[in-house]
């Protein structure tokens, strides 16, 4: 499997979506902040239980991840930015906010998601994939999908077409929780100021991007 350019961006950004991903994780009991399902899950019940102080903080995370997708679709189309660069950027800054968060848990738990909601989202929509496939950086389900799909092809359907594919979406796992692995690492030993080591594949990927 020959690394393009692209492939090896893909693969180094879900890497950051793992390490990143675990910050709501340890801080906010095993809640994954890279997607929205369960916080707009939370603002119906929130709704239908009358839980209003608690819906309006849900609401906002929902407004943070939404406004990433915006900007991400629009400041391509009106200005010269280049939105991947811009995605490291927005990484490295969530990770900063990261670590200063309160261990202490003082905050409402909601608001712990907040930097991970906005730089995730703004991560998905700006590294959609290699190779002509779509995978996402930030969680998994849909990459798990691919693989377990492809290996079928291959193993039981006797189709070798589908070796790149599952090379791909498996490699593309082992980066996200490789990264999760080590971030792991990084917070037992300094805490959420462990999170700052993301400087160094964002700043590998600013090179990478910034060759051409």
């Amino acid at each position: 499997m020959n690394l393009n350019r692209e492939a090896q961006i893909h693969f180094i950004v879900a890497f950051i979506g793992g390490f990143l991903g675990l910050f709501p994780i340890v801080n906010v009991a095993h809640f994954l902040g890279s997607a929205q399902t369960t916080n707009l899950i939370d603002i119906v019940l929130g709704l239908l239980s009358g839980e209003g102080h608690s819906v309006l903080f849900h609401v906002f995370g929902a407004f943070l991840y939404g406004l990433a997708i915006f900007l991400v679709t629009f400041l391509p189309k009106h200005t010269k930015a280049n939105v991947k660069i811009l995605a490291m950027i927005v990484d490295v800054t969530a990770a900063f906010a990261m670590w200063l968060f309160p261990v202490s848990r003082d905050l409402p738990l909601t608001v712990y998601l907040y930097p991970t909601f906005f730089a995730m989202a703004f991560q998905w929509c700006a590294f959609k994939g290699a190779y002509g496939f779509t995978s996402s950086t930030i969680f998994s389900s849909n990459n798990f999908r691919q693989l377990i799909s492809s290996l079928t092809e291959i193993f039981f359907n006797g189709d070798r077409s589908y070796s790149l594919k599952a090379k791909f979406f498996g490699l593309t796992l082992f980066c996200f929780h490789f990264g999760l692995t080590l971030s792991w690492f990084f917070w037992r030993f300094f805490g959420n100021a462990g999170f700052l080591f993301v400087i160094l594949p964002c700043a590998a990927v600013v090179w990478i991007l910034s060759r051409d």
